[in-house]
């Protein structure tokens, strides 16, 4: 009997024990790093469609309100591009071009001479019916928008 109480106190014994809590220990550590990985991605995709979606809105209200005062009846780039520096807000930019069955060639309108490459640039159409004296034109107005 005394020898297996001795073998208890053998340094076999006290490794078993500490090789236990290590084990515990790096499973506690692995899932807290799997929860906080996690929960970035998903906090950071939740993050990225409200703010896409909100420039969307934003780009769709803009093509509304350019229609409503019946900017697009002008046909000209630069009354068309002072009206949209006006009502654009200063965190984007935009480019918009206007394709129809009016004689004159495709409008195009743009805030900045640049479009982003690695950026995500919402975009969408309006079509447009333009009176005049001479009578109505169809047009599409297609826009795309990004942040500066």
């Amino acid at each position: 009997m005394k020898m297996k109480k001795q073998s208890w106190n053998l340094q076999s014994g006290n490794r078993k024990g500490f090789i236990l809590s290590l084990d515990a220990v790096v499973a506690i550590l692995i899932a807290f790093i799997f929860i906080a990985v996690s929960t970035y991605y998903i906090a950071k995709a939740n993050e990225d469609q409200f703010s896409r979606m909100q420039m969307m809105r934003q780009g769709s209200d803009i093509m509304a309100v350019l229609d409503r005062e019946s900017v697009f009846e002008t046909k000209e780039p630069v009354s068309i591009g002072d009206e949209i520096s006006s009502i654009l807000p200063s965190a984007y930019e935009m480019r918009l071009k206007i394709d129809g069955t009016f004689p004159e060639e495709t409008i195009i309108v743009e805030t900045t001479n640049q479009t982003p490459e690695n950026q995500f640039i919402v975009g969408g159409e309006r079509l447009l019916v333009i009176s005049n004296l001479s009578g109505s034109t169809y047009a599409t107005a297609r826009y795309w928008m990004w942040l500066r």
